[in-house]
């Protein structure tokens, strides 16, 4: 599973960097070489760096995301 999936239709709202653009023999984008970001997904969040797969509500928490709804 990637991360993407987690999302369904909302995927395409994501903060996303493709790192590999042209694929993994292809070069990296700049951001993610200046990043040091070696793994996938690498999520940086206040400074702090998550290399795994998180769950949307854990993004959430981690972020400080608040739902329009849940306020």
């Amino acid at each position: 599973m990637e991360q993407k999936d987690l999302f369904g239709a909302s995927a395409d709202r994501l903060p996303y960097i493709e790192c590999s653009p042209q694929g993994r023999s292809g070069p990296k984008a700049p951001v993610c070489i200046r990043e040091k970001i070696k793994s996938y997904p690498t999520w940086i969040i206040k400074g702090k760096r998550y290399v795994e797969i998180l769950e949307p509500d854990r993004l959430a928490t981690l972020s400080g995301y608040v739902h329009e709804g849940t306020k």
